[in-house]
């Protein structure tokens, strides 16, 4: 009797909740109760579709021009398979719109929202933005460049590119989330990798305020737009998304009512190890390459995180230099300073394996298979594939009351974040009120599985 009362009154509270939400402002309760840190720290290492959306040429075939296949469904499963529970889809934008209207191609856009689709249904979280655009192109509007010469076009460019991109997703919940721009700077200038970060000359300064504008744009575009965008995660990169560009005097991230957004860093560092293949390159891992290693995460915690920016690291790796063991001591030591700062790191993967500068492949597209085993469980160790536990909707380590309540939240269109393999204890492939109820028979001392 006591088992039916318990059963009873959990169906009760669910149904009267249920019966409530359709009129219910769900966004006003998610913003209350979710900020960025617990969003970043659900998503653990990440893995970059590098050189496919983001090849900035026009057509149908212009994901493939730099020599990767088209992306799978499959694909996107091998690699959450591998650990990742995350992945940023680099998105080139410019050469797919109208150069007088800024009108997305309508199948351009539909190509990525079905890439999106296959890492969203498969509970990843998922990271679109606007990639390859900083550019001038003569006669062309469709780019951005963060120069006062320029300023006009570009808002206009971002602005147009936000407001549809927003429209497509704004039904989509906090798995998805927006980077307004990926690396933005002076190209083509001596500034456009490296500036005095403690003394930038004029023109930096001006880019930088830019940026500053550029990003705010975006982020009011995305709000305005309604729906779940209202509270989505935003991410913010500096002057060219390094970290000095996060912490130079002048960069702000945007004013934001909801407080959900954050920095964007990409790390390819130490350089000299990471990515430099000329002058001063090093293939060794050595204890001059770990202090330094050592030091900028701890730039970036006094300098960003203490200050008060969510953060992620957007891209980093280390080129193939035919030095793998050493590839896995730096991949260990890199991985295991991010986690311990609650900082989602996502590997930058161009699917090219062969020795020398920008050679960042590990997950061959076409075989579907890892190129350099040992270097992914470096790069795993300190993100163990979470075990499938059934009902545990809130990953919150416990079966109770709140993942009912998630799923029913969930069901009901709400801006949540569940963990949907671990929810859809009936194993029908979804999560709805049928795993809600079986959870509730669960949890008050029923016989029933959960798959």
């Amino acid at each position: 009797m006591k088992l039916i009362k318990k059963l009873t009154s959990l169906v009760c509270a669910a149904a009267m909740l249920s019966a409530a939400q359709p009129a219910m402002p769900a966004i006003q309760t998610q913003a209350a109760a979710t900020t960025p840190q617990q969003i970043l720290d659900r998503m653990g290492i990440g893995w970059n579709l590098g050189n496919s959306l983001d090849v900035p040429a026009s057509g149908s075939s212009s994901e493939t021009l730099w020599g990767n296949p088209k992306t799978t469904r499959e694909l996107i499963e091998f690699v959450h398979d591998q650990g990742f529970s995350s992945i940023r889809i680099p998105v080139s934008w410019g050469h797919h719109m109208n150069n007088t209207t800024h009108k997305i191609d309508a199948s351009y856009m539909a190509r990525v929202k079905e890439v999106v689709d296959y890492a969203y249904d498969d509970g990843m979280y998922v990271i679109i933005n606007i990639h390859h655009d900083n550019d001038i192109r003569s006669g062309s509007s469709n780019f951005f460049y963060p120069s006062s010469t320029y300023k006009s076009q570009s808002e206009t460019f971002v602005k147009a590119v936000w407001s549809q991109v927003s429209e497509t997703f704004k039904d989509y919940d906090q798995h998805l989330i927006f980077e307004t721009l990926n690396e933005p700077r002076l190209a083509g200038t001596s500034d456009e990798w490296w500036f005095p970060v403690n003394n930038p000359n004029s023109n930096v300064k001006s880019a930088v305020s830019i940026i500053n504008t550029l990003n705010q744009d975006a982020v009011d575009v995305i709000r305005a737009s309604g729906g779940n965008n209202k509270t989505r995660l935003i991410m913010c990169p500096g002057y060219d998304a390094s970290l000095d560009g996060a912490i130079v005097s002048g960069f702000k991230l945007p004013t934001d009512e909801s407080g959900m957004v954050g920095v964007s860093i990409h790390a390819y560092v130490p350089y000299n190890y990471a990515m430099n293949t000329g002058n001063g390159a090093v293939s060794s891992y050595n204890d001059d390459m770990k202090k330094e290693l050592a030091s900028i995460f701890s730039t970036i915690k006094s300098k960003v995180k203490d200050k008060g920016m969510a953060c992620y690291i957007g891209e980093f790796g280390a080129t193939n230099k035919g030095n793998d063991t050493e590839r896995c001591k730096w991949a260990e030591d890199y991985t295991a300073q991010a986690k311990a700062l609650g900082i989602p790191v996502l590997l930058w993967d161009n699917n090219a394996y062969n020795v020398g500068a920008e050679n960042f492949g590990l997950i061959e597209r076409t075989e579907l298979t890892v190129k350099y085993k040992s270097y992914l469980a470096s790069l795993m160790k300190a993100y163990p594939k979470a075990a499938h536990t059934p009902g545990d909707a809130d990953e919150s380590g416990e079966i109770d009351v709140s993942d009912v309540l998630m799923i029913q939240q969930y069901t009901a269109g709400w801006n949540v974040a569940i963990n949907l393999e671990n929810a859809d204890v009936d194993g029908d492939g979804s999560a709805d009120i049928s795993d809600a109820l079986l959870i509730q028979q669960k949890i008050a001392g029923w016989n029933v599985e959960l798959k």
